[in-house]
């Protein structure tokens, strides 16, 4: 059941900058999204050329709607959790002391070729800031 559920976000995602929108940061110049199976773990890679031309990559993995992974690399956050909600949206959220701290909510179109990336990160006691990063399947 979850291979079906999935397997339609499996793939390499290439972003769509012009469509995108972003509260906090700057657009990167490129950015590519993997999602991969890895034996029931869901992996995402992330890698990016920022605006100011960096290259930077990371890689986090989670069960989805399995239980809380916890992190030990990240200063940030101590643990992360994947859960579908529906067929369209898989969410994952970045926790630190129990607290949901990032949130990112990826829904598929109906078609299956684009993927919007809605990412929420909570500052305590500055703000809330929203990235929508829309991706395209590539071929």
């Amino acid at each position: 059941m979850i291979d079906d559920k999935i397997a339609p976000f499996l793939g390499t995602w290439i972003l769509d900058a012009d469509e995108s929108e972003f509260d906090q940061g700057e657009p990167p110049q490129s950015a590519t999204l993997r999602i991969e199976d890895n034996f029931g773990m869901v992996s995402f890679t992330m890698s990016q050329i920022s605006a100011e031309g960096e290259e930077s990559s990371d890689t986090f993995e989670a069960v989805p709607d399995g239980p809380e992974v916890k992190l030990g690399k990240s200063g940030l956050v101590d643990a992360m959790r994947l859960v579908f909600q529906g067929d369209r949206n898989l969410i994952s959220e970045a926790r630190r002391g129990g607290l949901t701290i990032m949130k990112a909510d990826r829904e598929l179109s109906d078609d299956g070729r684009t993927l919007t990336v809605t990412q929420t990160v909570h500052l305590v006691d500055v703000a809330s800031f929203t990235n929508t990063s829309v991706y395209r399947k590539a071929q």
